[in-house]
């Protein structure tokens, strides 16, 4: 797929990323693509005809970028200007040509669910809503446990006691789920992902349920006033209070990620996450 006019997106807060930036816009317009930079994603609806996004920055730039070009059916190029980069298309020493390579079509767009979660209050009014590409992590504000209820499609699960849990797509597998000992899950599988944070038994464990249904949590807390916190790939934050309910399902809308020839999830897990790799 070869592109038209794209949108070279960078956090206002990073300024060393404006010097590259303004390279790859010339060197799209190059190419003959249109392009302008934008610090403002609330921006990217108004960019009558762009056809690509291209991140820089490190995963929470990718998130972010994600999130705001899924509703409009925008493919991301993502380039790690960052630390990790474990969901970029390519790394910032390679950028140029890689650039010029997605631009003359050669790139490959994988599509990922996200999720979507709603926040009700306990007088069952929608408080807010919102997408996630990575996970939604449900937590204590207070430095102490508490309980989750919990359903699937209507069907009581059980009840979460512990400091939270993360519901996660496949791709958000590797992220905060893993670091909580939850499996890799290969981006393509269809599934939520359930991992418990520090939970109070040795009987509640990651569990895989099938992405076609409905999850939702209910908060109860031990001591009034406490509450917690609703989170949305760690940057959109939902407070929670006692009788409130978190409804989680699969997205209508999905993210699309372009990568290069070569760069597939398990040669990125062997060089991010440093997979297969012995201790010693």
């Amino acid at each position: 797929m070869k592109f038209k006019r794209a949108v070279i997106f960078y956090n206002a807060f990073k300024t060393h990323n404006r010097p590259l930036a303004e390279e790859l816009l010339a060197l799209a317009r190059g190419k003959g693509v249109a392009a302008d930079i934008l610090t403002d994603l609330s921006q990217l609806p108004a960019q009558s005809g762009a056809d690509l996004v291209i991140c820089l920055g490190g995963d929470g730039s990718t998130l972010h970028a994600a999130r705001a070009a899924a509703p409009l059916g925008l493919p991301v190029f993502s380039i790690n200007c960052g630390t990790l980069g474990f969901l970029s298309g390519c790394e910032v020493q390679n950028c140029r040509q890689a650039l010029e390579d997605v631009l003359e079509g050669k790139g490959i767009i994988n599509q990922r669910f996200m999720l979507h979660t709603a926040v009700k209050n306990a007088a069952g009014t929608l408080i807010g809503e919102g997408l996630a590409f990575n996970d939604c992590v449900i937590r204590s504000a207070q430095a102490r446990a508490f309980s989750l209820e919990t359903d699937f499609n209507g069907r009581e699960l059980q009840n979460y006691f512990g400091d939270g849990i993360i519901v996660s797509t496949p791709t958000g597998s590797t992220a905060y789920s893993l670091a909580a000992g939850g499996p890799i899950i290969a981006p393509e599988v269809d599934v939520f992902l359930l991992t418990p944070i520090c939970p109070h038994s040795l009987g509640q464990r990651p569990l895989i349920l099938p992405a076609d249904g409905a999850l939702t949590f209910a908060p109860a807390f031990k001591y009034p006033g406490d509450q917690a916190t609703a989170s949305l790939d760690g940057q959109i934050n939902f407070p929670l209070e006692a009788g409130s309910r978190v409804i989680i399902s699969r997205s209508p809308v999905r993210a699309r990620l372009i990568t290069l020839p070569g760069r597939d999830f398990f040669n990125i897990l062997s060089q991010k996450l440093k997979w297969g790799n012995r201790a010693c």
